[in-house]
């Protein structure tokens, strides 16, 4: 669940990046034909890997819809990307390829999902694939010390870039999209998002969570940022503090424990007498605004409950420290 992005902003940065890539590679195509460009090419096998990338990033990718866009398939798109263009720098010369820049942008590229994980699967995938181009030309009789220094050099350059971006994605980015979270006074962005994760996500427990950490929290975009990073993305409801997360693939367990989160990000920002409620998709409701209905009803349980903090689940009741009610 940390670092889930939605998948309408996936696609858009994916889509849009495809785009950048087809642009590129065409350049580098034209690259290679120019007298400057020195190294040996492989044309035949150079056209029919980058035949590939443009396919996928004109006809598979844009043409996709949104509700495809999750985590773990913007990383395996991306992941192919990378096989791609190390591809690209095997048949354009090898070590001695200038294509390798390539992979700085796709970098880039993975980190404005505002997923760590997603940048650090493609920076595996990177290492993995432009080490695997180079390996040919290191094992040939009579490398030196020089052509093995400059790919050590390149590799150490993409993965000091990666180990940055990845810190950018799990702690800068966050906060910078929380504070651009608007308001949703009639609830109309949480049930789209709750659609979304229905259609995209049939026969898997979709859940959500709706969180009020109190009226006397004064750090909400802190306390978004945090919610962003280690569960989901949050969306505020009406003027309050109210705001709902939406999680999916997981069972009572998993639920509880994104709830337990989220009230514990808000106690250690100061934040007194939290209240979380929860519905889960089917088992408590066959709609998205059933569902929506349903954890309302949840958290209007948990104000029941004398305590600090208290979780009720829909149907099954309240959790802190022992204590137990059942939701309406």
């Amino acid at each position: 669940m940390g670092g889930r992005t939605d998948q309408g902003r996936n696609a858009r940065s994916l889509k849009a990046f495809s785009f950048l890539l087809l642009a590129i590679m065409v350049a580098s195509l034209l690259l290679v034909h120019t007298t400057s460009y020195e190294p040996a090419v492989s044309y035949i096998l150079l056209y029919l890997v980058s035949s590939v990338g443009i396919i996928t990033a004109t006809a598979v990718v844009p043409l996709l819809p949104n509700e495809h866009f999750t985590t773990g398939f913007c990383g395996s798109i991306y992941a192919l990307y990378a096989a791609i263009v190390a591809m690209m720098v095997f048949f354009s010369g090898g070590i001695s390829s200038e294509l390798y820049v390539l992979l700085f942008p796709l970098l880039l590229a993975s980190a404005l999902h505002g997923s760590w994980r997603v940048v650090l699967a493609v920076l595996v995938a990177v290492l993995f694939c432009y080490g695997l181009a180079m390996l040919p030309g290191l094992l040939e009789e009579g490398t030196g010390q020089e052509i093995a220094s400059l790919v050590f050099y390149r590799l150490t350059a993409v993965g000091l870039t990666g180990l940055f971006l990845i810190y950018v994605a799990r702690s800068v980015l966050p906060a910078a999209l929380a504070e651009d979270y608007a308001t949703d006074a009639d609830h109309s962005l949480l049930l789209e998002r709750i659609q979304e994760e229905l259609t995209a996500r049939r026969g898997v427990p979709v859940a959500v969570v709706l969180v009020d950490p109190g009226g006397d929290m004064e750090t909400m975009d802190l306390l978004l940022k945090r919610v962003y990073s280690r569960i989901g993305e949050p969306v505020l409801l009406g003027e309050g503090n109210l705001f709902g997360v939406v999680v999916s693939g997981v069972d009572d367990g998993g639920v509880e424990s994104a709830a337990r989160r989220a009230l514990a990000a808000a106690s250690s920002l100061g934040a007194r007498d939290t209240r979380a409620g929860a519905a889960v998709y089917p088992r408590d409701a066959r709609s998205a605004e059933d569902l929506l209905i349903a954890a309302g009803r949840a958290l209007e349980a948990a104000f029941e409950v004398e305590s600090s903090s208290v979780i009720v689940l829909a149907g099954r009741g309240a959790s802190r420290s022992g204590l137990s009610a059942r939701s309406g």
